[in-house]
């Protein structure tokens, strides 16, 4: 049975709710799990993209708004990475029982890859899209100096130059859930689409990436020369539409 993905809610043994969308379709085939990223929802241009995709061609879509993110309860300030791959874990067992294709943006890339090791040989296809693995060691080491870290570690968090906000929290419990820190195997195709003008997360860590994964197949990086980190522009949304059809049918 063919449904629509309209807005539903799972409550969580904390008391809060998460909202997402859930479109099932027609084709027998992996449910695509949509991970946004950071401060975005299910509501973004890549995401709005892929279920007009799906519902066009028959294919299951999963979308979901992290704690604090969007539609659902919390106070963004109060998240880290591993609760929100908590949350996003938590939906798909409410909805999903058989194999799903991962895309994971920019923080979600990271904890795309955190779920697509958890959930192992269920997981029949990774795509990151701008992935940013790490990128709190990155911001805490490499970002801020001495005073920033200082003032950080005395108020519980730093304002950036661009209006965000930081919290000590966020940058230290990443610390718990490095990519690159150890050996990463995964089960399934992986491809790394990245923008080469990138100014928020470099390309380069694309190719890091694939060289530090070990899956099936030599992970694939896609290297748009003229692309930012959005990667959303028309002919980004259909590049990943065509990487997304590849992996659906290919199982």
């Amino acid at each position: 049975m063919v449904t629509k993905d309209t807005q539903q809610y799972l409550s969580l043994p904390n008391g809060k709710k998460l909202v997402f969308r859930h479109l099932i379709g027609s084709q027998n085939a992996p449910t695509i799990v949509f991970c946004g990223g950071y401060r975005s929802d299910m509501t973004g241009s890549k995401a709005s993209y892929l279920a007009d995709f799906c519902e066009k061609q028959g294919y299951s879509l999963l979308r979901f708004d992290y704690s604090g993110h969007g539609a659902s309860d919390g106070d963004f300030k109060d998240g880290s990475i591993g609760e929100w791959a908590e949350d996003a874990e938590a939906v798909i067992a409410s909805q999903i029982k058989g194999n799903i294709i991962l895309i994971g943006s920019s923080m979600g890339g990271w904890i795309a890859l955190l779920l697509a090791q958890k959930l192992g040989h269920r997981v029949k296809g990774f795509i990151g899209i701008a992935a940013a693995p790490d990128f709190t060691e990155h911001v805490w080491h490499t970002e801020m100096n001495d005073t920033q870290r200082e003032l950080c570690s005395k108020q519980g968090y730093i304002n950036t130059p661009d209006g965000d906000t930081l919290t000590l929290k966020l940058l230290q419990e990443g610390s718990q859930h490095l990519i690159f820190d150890k050996p990463y195997k995964l089960s399934c195709p992986v491809i790394l689409l990245h923008g080469k003008l990138d100014d928020v997360v470099p390309y380069q860590i694309a190719q890091k990436l694939a060289q530090h994964i070990t899956s099936p197949t030599p992970p694939e990086v896609i290297i748009v020369e003229d692309g930012d980190h959005r990667l959303a522009r028309d002919e980004d949304l259909e590049l990943l539409e065509k990487i997304t059809q590849n992996l659906l049918v290919a199982q």
